[in-house]
């Protein structure tokens, strides 16, 4: 079999940019240099063309079903997403039901994925309600290589919420284990007063999402958890910060030697809560919401800066017909598509715009989370020996994005309309060629799981 060949891009590498041919074989990236093409060579004409890494989503809701209603994006649907927006890992939260062994819980989401997955994922759990030997199952489903949980300050009626008391023993936990804790950081008793206020005056439509949870709900849960990461002295990852506060307070946490991270989304990077008065306000419900211009042009600043760890697309694929006409913001299940735009809408937003270098933005959707996440060496480096997993990407041309040329099932993006400047060309994913010019053309039964490493034992 001919090895591939992707000759005379723009190749986006650790040690720079620079125009080389890539070769693929075996699944594996055998060199990357200059004039590598031979006779029997299959080639890809990649002049003109970023050649990236393959994008590391460290944040998807493929297949997450709640009280209310279930994801239309499955793990089919939203790997084929994943794989025409040039991702070619996902990283996949596995919910865990009250008191739940925390291995039954990953055994119960495995079929789900295996066999139906065009590109590579890993897990995290989303750890509740945790049963009586928890603290065993959290090591073996580390040896497992799910080595990052969850816990929900927020949601408090349902299986997802923690307490403060178990979250502070996971963390004591956790970091004995070499396990990355994420927190959804919300306070719950401000947004449970606030949606009280709300409702006494008549405010529970989808316009007053924004309101319901306010800025400081955010920032108190994430100064709470810094100060049990100072305590304990574990590793903590906040997901999709909407303040900038929010992240400065973890900066400073860092200079105090915290190892703590900050996550970011497309959405809170680009729009703001003016959209919540908007006809077409059902398009943004999601959790933390929406914030003030000034809070997305501080945050925007901080990613230029460098001051935040990864980005994920929080990917959560519900259809607008999900939301219900007149549904309460209380009673619709949050979350928007975003993983088929992750890296169209970062590229335009910051490289484009020319605030940000392409391997900057990169960094930041593959190298950075594949090391977070115990996945660095083998995914999200363009690298010898790495994965060959690739997005080719043309910087040429800027027109608007049509929802209706996307692969997820949800049927709408929220930057429908906006204008973005180039596109994906092919996305490779361990040498096979999962997506060209518009069509996916991968197999559900290409993708694998991949284990992840411990934290703090990471590779690459």
């Amino acid at each position: 079999m001919a090895d591939l060949v992707i000759q005379g891009g723009d190749v986006v590498t650790p040690d720079g940019i620079r125009c080389a041919d890539v070769r693929l074989a075996n699944g594996l990236i055998e060199a990357v240099a200059p004039g590598l093409a031979g006779r029997d060579d299959e080639v890809v004409d990649a002049r003109g063309l970023w050649v990236l890494p393959g994008l590391v989503d460290c944040h998807t809701h493929f297949g997450l079903e709640n009280n209310m209603m279930r994801t239309l994006d499955d793990y089919a649907a939203g790997s084929a997403a994943a794989a025409a927006g040039g991702v070619t890992t996902y990283i996949n939260f596995v919910p865990q039901a009250r008191e739940e062994n925390l291995v039954a819980a990953l055994e119960r989401e495995m079929p789900q994925a295996v066999g139906h997955s065009l590109v590579d994922f890993a897990f995290h759990l989303s750890f509740g309600t945790p049963g009586p030997s928890w603290q065993q199952e959290l090591s073996e489903l580390a040896g497992l290589g799910v080595t990052s949980v969850k816990v929900y300050t927020t949601y408090r009626d349902t299986s997802y919420y923690t307490t403060d008391w178990n979250w502070y023993q996971l963390l004591e936990a956790a970091g004995k284990e070499g396990v990355l804790v994420q927190v959804h950081a919300e306070n719950d008793a401000i947004i449970a007063g606030s949606s009280r206020l709300l409702a006494a005056a008549g405010q529970t439509s989808l316009p007053f999402h924004g309101r319901s949870r306010p800025e400081a709900a955010e920032i108190e849960a994430v100064a709470r958890g810094l100060g049990l990461a100072l305590s304990t002295g574990a590793p903590i990852y906040f997901v999709h910060l909407s303040s900038p506060r929010s992240v400065a307070l973890v900066r400073q946490f860092r200079e105090q030697g915290v190892t703590a991270l900050a996550e970011v989304c497309p959405h809170h990077l680009c729009f703001d809560d003016r959209l919540y008065q908007s006809p077409q306000v059902d398009r943004y419900i999601m959790t933390p919401p929406l914030r003030p211009a000034t809070s997305v042009a501080g945050l925007r600043e901080q990613v230029v800066a460098g001051q935040i760890d990864a980005i994920g697309s929080d990917h959560c694929g519900y259809a607008l017909a999900q939301r219900g006409a007149g549904r309460t913001f209380a009673a619709t299940s949050p979350g928007i598509p975003g993983v088929e735009t992750l890296w169209p809408v970062l590229y335009t937003q910051f490289v484009a715009s020319g605030l940000m270098d392409v391997a900057s933005v990169s960094n930041l959707v593959s190298r950075a989370p594949a090391e977070w996440f115990g996945l660095g060496g083998k995914k999200g480096v363009i690298a010898v020996g790495a994965d060959a997993d690739l997005l080719l990407y043309d910087p040429k041309g800027r027109a608007p994005l049509n929802e209706a040329d996307l692969h997820g099932r949800a049927g709408y993006s929220p930057w429908h309309g906006h204008e973005i400047q180039g596109r994906v060309v092919r996305t490779i994913s361990r040498g096979k060629t999962v997506y060209r010019n518009g069509e996916v053309c991968g197999s559900p039964q290409h993708g694998r799981y991949v284990p992840c490493r411990r934290f703090g034992s990471r590779g690459g």
